[in-house]
């Protein structure tokens, strides 16, 4: 089954929710500035990721006739 652009949206938004919520736990059970700076990193880069992945689905959507 192929996925449609917005499955595709939709996949990476619920890939982005997960990071930012089980990174915030970690962080919390962790509780020190080293858990909250990692979490941060990789809710940023997770983020990117998003963006790229939402830009991509843009132009692959402009490209159908």
């Amino acid at each position: 089954m192929t996925k449609t652009p917005f499955d595709e949206l939709v996949h990476r938004v619920n890939n982005l929710l997960g990071t930012i919520e089980i990174q915030a736990e970690v962080a919390k059970a962790l509780g020190d500035a080293a858990a909250y700076a990692d979490a941060m990193q990789k809710i940023v880069e997770s983020a990117r990721r998003t963006q790229d992945g939402v830009r991509r689905l843009r132009e692959a959507v402009k490209e159908r006739p």
